[in-house]
């Protein structure tokens, strides 16, 4: 017996833009499917195959539901960073660098009451915050 598969080999290139096209294949599902499953418009998922746009943490996770996979294989690093939890990796690369709130906000161009919240857990930094962080303090990749 022979079989034949339709969809292309496992990327070698396994950022989470290859790894979401290969998966989307391996499942039989088209862009359309995939897209209507999770609620966007096709469009977006071919952006994100195409590394057009970076794939945001709480639509990676619905995909890799959808398409039976774990979450991680889709996730950049910023969906890492908040998949961690975020609020937990802040506060030990703060306390790390044995700093309070105020003066780690600081350093990173940040105002502490949102700072805090996201410490706290209460609020999630952008991916525009994130890489401020980084920048400041690159530590916090995972």
């Amino acid at each position: 017996m022979h079989l034949h598969f339709c969809f292309e080999g496992v990327p070698t290139e396994k950022t989470p833009a290859a790894m979401l096209k290969y998966y989307r294949q391996r499942k039989g599902l088209t862009t359309r499917q995939l897209a209507e499953s999770i609620g966007v418009v096709p469009a977006t998922v071919l952006m994100y195959e195409r590394e057009q746009f970076p794939i945001p943490y709480q639509t990676a996770v619905a995909m890799a539901e959808v398409l039976e996979i774990d979450r991680n294989l889709l996730f950049d690093e910023f969906a890492q960073f908040m998949d961690y939890p975020y609020s937990d990796r802040l506060r030990e690369v703060r306390k790390a660098h044995r700093l309070n709130q105020a003066t780690f906000a600081e350093k990173a161009g940040i105002s502490l009451s949102i700072y805090s919240k996201w410490e706290g857990g209460s609020r999630q930094p952008s991916r525009k915050m994130y890489e401020q962080l980084v920048t400041t303090y690159p530590e916090i990749n995972i």
